[in-house]
Order: structure tokens, then sequence, then C-alpha cells
């Protein structure tokens, strides 16, 4: 396929905007004009990916803008505009909902996916500026909801799923890097070429690298959030920042919450799902039939193994054990473990839940515990239980596992062999691992 030509058949179309847009927005403009408010019809605006496109192709025809390469954000468009050209334009403006008799639901679906992970990348910049002290941040945030449009266009083009990872294909197809289908894409509706500063192939700075790592997180979500690969992008961007990883990596969680507690399509929440699922191969629309298939008791087993294979592989514990709670002997039961030899004595060893021993007190609630050296040996003279005379030397850390309100049992994890000590960021990862564990077994 012809990359002009095909941008020529976009440029000649206008395309429609979500249904639950169109919905807020015909109610909106229903309003008398004097209760009509330009932010929020900027932040309507802003929610949908492509009724921002319908607004910028219509700024972006500007000769005056385009000379000036200003970033105008949307709030000023919209005033450029005026009140009764924006009016008269976004009633005209069609819904996705009307050419669903044409496009499969899987596409329509697919649409709202990576129309969502636009708006996660847009928080995502938004919050690393915001940790930098810039809050002048609109170009990014706008750069960062056009970055995936000609992936979705091409989805309602084509009518189908790709093959592979989407942005790959459309650079496949057209036989050109993406990031260069955008650039051209932003020459040839037209839109305002301010964009062009932060999503263009220029010279690059600071602002520009950190907007293509969120957008490379937010666009490969569905990686797994345990995967070191997905990771670094994270770890580039508070290097960039200053910030702590931990701190990084906390925005990008509540970038995808957010994007997923307020969704124009199905597909928005999707981000969500694929960041909230445990370790292991992620065939999205399967695992989601297999697990609503599943009882509760065999997605927590299921939760229970996919979790031990990631702290043993991923996070590279030497020692892992899952105590079960056994409710009739109000005791914990080795259940799995990685690590422990033949004979070891904690392989029968069952751990009473006596009030006032250690244990009793971490599975009284949903809570974590790390112990360095010292501390562990604070706990063996102190308890006197005998699993910490078991244990041997060294750091530990455990979690109790609660499914819904129920005790299910106690992660516990050490590198008995190495007697290395377990780091912030392991201890992290791990408490991260064990918490979505309850998650997905409520």
């Amino acid at each position: 396929m012809d990359i002009a030509n095909w941008l020529s058949s976009l440029s000649e179309n206008r395309w429609p905007i979500l249904p639950a847009t169109a919905v807020e927005v015909r109610q909106m403009l229903s309003r008398p004009s004097d209760r009509i408010v330009f932010s929020e019809l900027a932040n309507l605006t802003l929610s949908d990916p492509f009724l921002l496109l319908d607004l910028m192709r219509l700024v972006g025809a500007s000769r005056a803008l385009q000379r000036s390469e200003a970033h105008p954000t949307v709030e000023q468009m919209l005033m450029m505009l005026g009140l009764e050209v924006i009016t008269a334009r976004y009633r005209q403006i069609p819904a996705l909902s009307t050419v669903h008799g044409k496009l499969d639901q899987e596409v329509v679906d697919a649409v709202g996916d990576w129309l969502g992970r636009s708006r996660v990348a847009a928080f995502i910049i938004k919050e690393w500026l915001a940790i930098t002290g810039e809050y002048k941040v609109e170009d990014c945030f706008i750069a960062a909801l056009v970055y995936n449009l000609p992936a979705c266009l091409y989805l309602i083009y084509r009518n189908r799923l790709p093959g592979g990872p989407l942005l790959h294909e459309v650079a496949d197809v057209f036989a050109l890097d993406y990031p260069k289908i955008v650039e051209q894409f932003i020459q040839r509706m037209p839109l305002p070429s301010g964009l062009l500063d932060t999503l263009g192939t220029g010279p690059v700075n600071r602002r520009k690298q950190l907007l293509k790592l969120a957008i490379a997180t937010a666009n490969s979500v569905d990686q797994g959030w345990w995967r070191p690969q997905w990771n670094i992008g994270i770890e580039a961007a508070a290097k960039l920042i200053g910030c702590r990883v931990d701190d990084a990596q906390q925005v990008v969680q509540q970038a995808i919450l957010q994007v997923a507690h307020h969704p124009r399509a199905l597909g928005y929440t999707y981000p969500a799902r694929a960041y909230l699922y445990i370790p292991g191969p992620f065939p999205q629309h399967n695992k989601q039939d297999e697990v609503a298939t599943l009882t509760g008791e065999q997605q927590l087993e299921k939760a229970l193994l996919e979790s031990l294979r990631h702290l043993a592989n991923d996070i590279q514990f030497e020692r892992i054990m899952f105590l079960r709670y056994d409710q009739p002997s109000h005791s914990l039961k080795m259940r799995y473990q990685i690590g422990l030899e033949d004979k070891h004595p904690l392989r029968k060893h069952i751990v009473a839940l006596e009030p006032g021993s250690f244990f009793a007190l971490l599975t009284s609630r949903p809570q974590s515990f790390h112990a360095p050296a010292a501390t562990r040996a604070q706990l063996a003279r102190k308890y006197q239980d005998e699993f910490f005379t078991h244990l041997g030397e060294g750091h530990f850390a455990c979690m109790s596992v609660f499914s819904g309100h129920k005790l299910a049992g106690v992660f516990f994890v050490d590198n008995y062999r190495s007697n290395k000590a377990i780091d912030d960021d392991s201890y992290h990862r791990f408490k991260e691992t064990v918490f979505r564990v309850s998650q997905l077994t409520f």
C-alpha cells in the first residue's frame, strides 16, 4: 500500500468519534450557548483522540498557525474558532456506532484499546513532567493522544485485527518506520505543525525522550509489568526525571487506572486488564475466556503457581514457599515450594496460628514483612517458633494472601544459598506479585 495514497484517502474523509463521546457532545451542545464552557468542552475533546483529531484538522488548515509553529492548547483552539463554528462542527460529527455494521466488533474493541493506550501515555507524560517541575505540558499530552491515531485508522480501514504487534504491522505494510508515518500523517491531514516539534524526527531533548518513553510504556503494557524489558523504559524515565524508579512506576499505575475509571469505550479498560494480569503468557482474548470458566478455587491455584514461577524466574529468589491456610486445624501447611531440599524439615512443618505468634499476627490482615538477618534472629528469640529454627540465617520477606476476605495463606521468600540481601526493589516487586494474587481471586 502506498503511504501517500492512503494518507490522501484519510484526509478526504471525516472520521467518527466514539459513541459515548457523541452522546456527551450532544448533551453539552443542547445547553443554552451561555452555559457552554470552553474548558469543559476542551476536557471532553481531550477524552477522545478521534474528537481531538477532528478539531485539529479544522485548526490545522489555518495558515497563520502553520507559519507560527505554535503549540495552542485545546481550549485556545476552541476559542480561536469560536463557539458558533465549533457548535456547527461538532453537531455534524458521526459516531463510530454508525459504522458498526461495517466493522467487526473485535476491531471496534481494538480501536478503543489503542485509543485508551494513548490516554494512558498522555497521563504518564503529564505527571512525569510535573515531577520535573514542568506544568505547561499540554503539547506533550496532545502529542501522546495523536501518536496512535494512524494505527487506529488503519484498523478501521482494514477491518481486521493485526497478525502481530499493530504498530509493527503498520510499519511493514507501508515499508516505513512508524514515527515517520506519524510525521507524514501530521503533514498530510494537516494537523498543527507544532506537533512536529514533539513527534517529529528532529533534534531530541529531554521532553521528547520522556514522551517517547511514556508512549512506549503505554503501548506495550500487555508485555507484563513483571518483565524486565517493559520496566527498562520506566527506569530510563526515572533517570531523566531524577526520581526513584518506584515513583515513576507509581505514575504509570495511576495513569492506567485513571483511564480505566473514566472509559469512553470498553477498550479504555483493556490496558488496566493487561496490567493486572499476573506473570505468564498473555493471549488477551483467550485468557479472558479461560478465566471466566474457572471457579474461584481454580483461579487461586492458577494465580499461585504463576506467581511462584515469576518469583523464581524473574525476581530470582532462591527459595520460595507458599504455606496454605488450613481452616479445620487453624494452621499453615506447606502447599508449594521451590528450593527446599528433599528432606528439609520445613516441607512437613505445620505452623500453628497460636494467639500472639508471629504468623498469627501476620495473617490477621493483608500485610507484608521484610526482615534483614538481624531482625530474623530477633524474631527467632522472641517467638520461639520452630519455623525460624529450620529457616537458617539471612534476609527474608513474607506476605499474607487473602482471597476476598478469607485468608488463603502466606508467601515466603529468601536467598538461602547465596545469603544475598533482599533489596528494596526486589521486595517491592515481591509485594506487587502477591498483591495481584489477591486482586485476581476476589
